[in-house]
């Protein structure tokens, strides 16, 4: 009986911890509801925000009531501070006249604390046309959709040509050009471009500016996307920590920067960069210039760089567990790597391969010169063409299989890695019955000079060609 009166009383505790449970969810409803039709009121430390309007600004905010003049621009350079609201430059019909537009269209709830009014501001100070607007802090969002435009409805002017356009948001998105109007679109002429987002995306699209002086974008975990196909500026910067960058055509007279953290780079043509990089997926199909990832010194670690064509040199410092897949190097390679693997179609004069435990794959252009592949515990699969100058070979404790013609003229000289001692054969297996260990061994003419050095316990494997 006394186990029954247990169980009664733990069933009636849980009837009756429901109902409150189910009257606390009831009253925090009626209480949604009543701040819901009546935003601005605070009810237990909360309160409901919603807007709906679009506010075309004619002229500055301040005192000085100063027309904002888009035909005939009274302002040199731009600045726009916008929170989480998006930003766009377009020049089409949206709108009727030209100038600026703020749409809010923002819905939730903020605590009492944090609750501030949707407010702007809009001044021309020292010749800079500066725009800001403050939104309330939410924690609960129905919707953020805060915009601000610049609007060209004039297809004749052309209001930011020449002119520098700064533009920072949070969270919101960064918009240049727009994108294609069932009525019409034009492109838009910017001078100069910094863009700098927080998790919105940067998108330049085919009506965005194909031609800039300065292009600077920088994302956190935004996107950085080039829809217009053909991007040239006296100077580049682009730069995400985890966001995707994507282009088509990137052109500079000067190096390029290309920075991102753990993002993926997928760019088709670029001129010459320098690239500081972390756990990156960069894909690009030609280099017209040079690589240099020199700056991901300190901070390479497991990145992927798939390039297929480098018209100039190459080179990456200490790239630790970060693999090279190069298809064709116009100039110097110089990589190193600790676990990396780099892999080289053709490899040319006066380069060098390394790595700690990686893996060496590569072939030695023809009439090269002091080429250089190296490792420590890794492999090196290297061919050898008919004629080259000199090739060193330097394997630890790894496995180095070498692949030449059979009509090849080369005098192959053995040695240890960082030791003078007399090479021993023993431990070393030149896997082919048609050679006769020697020291130099003299295949054919033996014009040209392959140094092979490694330690007692490494096996060479030379594998003759097809």
């Amino acid at each position: 009986m006394a186990g029954g009166s247990d169980g009664n009383v733990k069933k009636g505790f849980f009837f009756y911890f429901g109902l409150f449970v189910l009257f606390i969810v009831a009253v925090m409803m009626v209480i949604f509801v009543v701040m819901m039709f009546m935003p601005g009121t605070s009810i237990l430390g909360m309160q409901y925000f919603s807007s709906t309007q679009t506010i075309h600004i004619t002229q500055t905010t301040d005192k000085n009531q100063t027309q904002i003049n888009f035909n005939q621009p009274n302002f040199d350079s731009v600045e726009i501070n916008a929170g989480y609201a998006d930003v766009t430059i377009q020049k089409n019909n949206d709108y009727k006249q030209n100038g600026v537009y703020i749409v809010n269209n923002a819905k939730g709830f903020v605590t009492s604390a944090d609750a501030v009014e949707f407010d702007y501001s809009a001044v021309i100070e020292n010749g800079t046309l500066k725009i800001s607007v403050t939104e309330p802090n939410g924690f609960l969002y129905f919707s953020k959709d805060v915009q601000i435009v610049l609007q060209i409805s004039n297809e004749s002017i052309n209001p930011f040509a020449g002119k520098s356009v700064s533009i920072k948001t949070t969270d919101g998105g960064i918009n240049i050009g727009s994108d294609v109007n069932a009525g019409y679109s034009y492109d838009v002429e910017i001078g100069s471009l910094t863009a700098e987002s927080g998790k919105g995306s940067i998108v330049l699209t085919e009506h965005s500016p194909s031609t800039y002086t300065n292009l600077n974008l920088k994302t956190t975990s935004g996107k950085i996307l080039f829809h217009e196909k053909n991007v040239n500026a006296q100077n580049i910067s682009l730069q995400t920590s985890s966001g995707n960058i994507s282009a088509s055509t990137l052109r500079s007279n000067n190096v390029i920067t290309l920075n991102s953290d753990s993002g993926k780079i997928d760019i088709t043509t670029i001129s010459s960069f320098a690239s500081k990089c972390k756990n990156v997926y960069m894909t690009i199909d030609t280099v017209s210039g040079n690589a240099d990832f020199s700056p991901s010194q300190e901070s390479f670690d497991s990145s992927v760089i798939n390039i297929t064509n480098i018209n100039g040199w190459i080179t990456a410092n200490n790239a630790r567990k970060t693999n090279f897949n190069l298809t064709n190097v116009q100039g110097i390679a110089t990589i190193q790597t600790q676990e990396g693997n780099i892999s080289i179609n053709r490899v040319q004069s006066h380069s060098a391969l390394s790595t700690q435990s990686g893996q060496i794959s590569t072939t030695v252009a023809p009439s090269s010169t002091n080429i250089t592949l190296s490792t420590k515990e890794g492999a090196i699969d290297v061919a050898i063409p008919l004629e080259f100058s000199g090739v060193t070979i330097e394997n630890v404790a790894g496995t180095t299989n070498v692949t030449m013609a059979d009509n090849i003229g080369v005098t192959i000289k053995f040695g240890y890695v960082n030791l003078t001692d007399e090479f021993n054969f023993d431990k070393v297996s030149l896997n082919n019955p048609n050679l006769q260990p020697a020291n130099p061994l003299v295949v054919g003419n033996g014009e040209s000079t392959l140094n092979l050095n490694c330690n007692q316990t490494i096996n060479f494997n030379w594998l003759k060609s097809a």
